[in-house]
């Protein structure tokens, strides 16, 4: 750098921090960043920050490549300028603007349209980095120097609050930790909380609730919720997680469906892993169904079938009367002579014997994957319309008048089978089922034209072995009918009588039975490790690093 540049971004921060002593005082080495940054040390433990940080930035002038110099001259900077308060510089407006164009011309790069989109992007917090492995420790000093020394062994570098204390002496014994294991023991002992700057550098602050609110950093995290969450669920969880966490701000975005949590890093990172937790996948379980039902119909008939009337027939042409025959009759036994013939219609006898059976079988096969917890429904059948009014008056009246005819109106039934279910998943052996099912079939007879649905329906809970078929639900129907047709007294005659009558045997049976068997296609949650989530007390909570 040009001895006239340097000169420049001296005498800038000498006017920005009103330091008083002469700007060409040469300093020692002034050449040598790495021994700057040793005197800006020495400045900073001596209580001259005005000093420190004017050190500090030299350095991080001479090596711009080394942050650790940059980040020590900001983390001083407020504490300077309370140390030396701004003075009415002795050189003129326009002197001074000049000297802060070519300073900021000699520090800052061109800002890019890149920079600019950066600079909207949301930056997640800053995570420490030590050395990797684990240590021993066992020191015995005051709270700073305790955090010099423990930071050093682990390839860090801290800075304090303007209002952090040594306290008294501490006895710190550790061992076999590894770094952040180790800065959570060395908090807890001194009784401080540590904010990350960098990856390399933090800051220390005692743990009050006052500096907690002014320094501890402020994270916003969203957190993606699965379509097939409940609202009343989420609610639930949202409400509970605010609760636990007492968190500042917690919302809902419908829109891209997230939960977006703002508050302290302390009370965000571990509200949000409780969060991603109880939002974990749930397991799903597959359903298959099967509806059964089987009819059965028997009829036999056997015997003599026999007249049971004679119609009597006056044959004679008493008064000139003419005989009259009955379509139907085909044969009469005549009796008597003159004005006393009558004759019988015999009917033709006639021996029967038929047997009839039928079976019809009905079966339903579906399935269905529902979500834990969630109901799912499904229906395999159509609808089938019914009318529910219609007019059935004259077209027309006498008088010509014309008829409004309306259109007639139809409600649709859901034929074939719905079903209904929720499930709830009991580890890795069983399944509970809340079921809804119903079947609706056409019965073929009507009334008054409009046709009659058998109706079946079922409302259960149960509880089944996965991978197991269960039956659910069973009816069964059976009906018999016997008839015995002959003539009176002739066919209750022992022997005889069995060829004087018919007999006819009907039986109806009718099964429905309704099997189910529960497949679980994932694994449900208590199989998956838990994690451990360390918050602290609710007066020290943990840090984040």
């Amino acid at each position: 750098m040009p001895p006239r540049h340097r000169f420049v971004r001296v005498l800038a921060l000498v006017v920005s921090l009103g330091v008083v002593f002469a700007v060409a005082r040469p300093v020692a080495a002034a050449d040598d960043p790495q021994k700057l940054y040793e005197e800006g040390r020495k400045a900073e433990r001596a209580g001259h920050m005005a000093r420190a940080y004017l050190l500090y930035s030299q350095a991080a002038e001479l090596e711009p490549q080394n942050q650790l110099y940059w980040l020590r001259s900001q983390a001083v900077q407020s504490r300077a300028a309370l140390e030396s308060p701004p003075k009415a510089p002795e050189v003129s407006a326009k002197a001074s603007d000049a000297v802060a164009r070519a300073s900021a011309d000699s520090i800052f790069d061109a800002l890019t349209p890149k920079d600019r989109v950066a600079e909207r992007q949301p930056q997640p917090p800053v995570e420490l980095q030590g050395t990797p492995g684990r240590q021993d420790f066992d020191l015995r000093a005051d709270a700073k120097s305790l955090w010099e020394q423990v930071a050093g062994a682990l390839g860090l570098d801290t800075v304090f609050d303007g209002d952090y204390q040594p306290g008294p002496q501490i006895r710190f014994h550790l061992t076999a930790s590894d770094y952040r294991e180790t800065l959570h023991a060395l908090e807890a002992a001194t009784g401080s909380f540590i904010v990350p700057i960098s990856k390399r550098l933090f800051l220390v602050v005692k743990d009050t609730e006052q500096k907690r609110r002014e320094v501890e950093p402020t994270e916003v995290v969203a957190v993606q919720v699965p379509q097939a969450t409940a609202l009343q669920e989420l609610t639930e969880i949202v409400t509970g997680v605010r609760q636990l966490f007492m968190l500042e701000h917690i919302a809902w975005d419908s829109s891209q469906n997230m939960i977006v949590m703002r508050d302290r890093v302390s009370r965000v990172v571990p509200a949000r892993t409780v969060v991603e937790e109880l939002l974990h996948h749930r397991p799903q379980v597959e359903i298959e169904l099967e509806l059964l039902e089987v009819d059965r119909t028997d009829s036999l008939a056997y015997g003599v079938d026999l007249p049971t009337s004679f119609p009597l027939i006056n044959l004679s042409h008493f008064w000139n009367s003419i005989p009259s025959i009955s379509q139907g009759i085909a044969s009469l036994a005549v009796f008597g002579g003159g004005y006393t013939q009558f004759g019988i219609a015999i009917a033709n006898a006639a021996i029967q014997a038929s047997l009839t059976r039928s079976t019809a079988r009905t079966l339903v096969r579906t399935s269905i994957r529902a979500i834990d917890s969630l109901p799912a429904s499904v229906h395999v059948g159509d609808r089938f319309p019914i009318l529910s009014s219609g007019y059935f008056g004259p077209a027309s009246f006498q008088t010509g008048g014309q008829v409004y005819t309306p259109p007639p109106s139809f409600t649709f039934e859901d034929l074939g089978v719905s079903f209904k279910v929720t499930p709830h998943i009991h580890g890795m052996d069983e399944v509970s089922l809340e079921l809804e099912t119903e079947f609706k079939v056409l019965t073929g007879s009507s009334l008054n034209g409009i046709p009659v649905i058998s109706n079946r329906k079922l409302n259960s809970k149960v509880r089944l072995r996965e991978g197991e078929w269960g039956v659910i639900a069973g009816l069964m129907s059976s009906s018999e009918a016997r008839t015995i047709h002959g003539l009176p007294w002739l066919s209750g005659v022992p022997v005889l009588g069995q060829l004087l009558r018919t007999h006819t045997k009907e039986t109806d049976t009718a099964d429905v039975l309704l099997l189910i068997k529960p497949t679980l296609l994932n694994l449900p949650p208590d199989q998956y490790v838990t994690p451990t989530i360390w918050t602290g007390s609710e007066m020290r909570p943990v840090t984040p690093l």
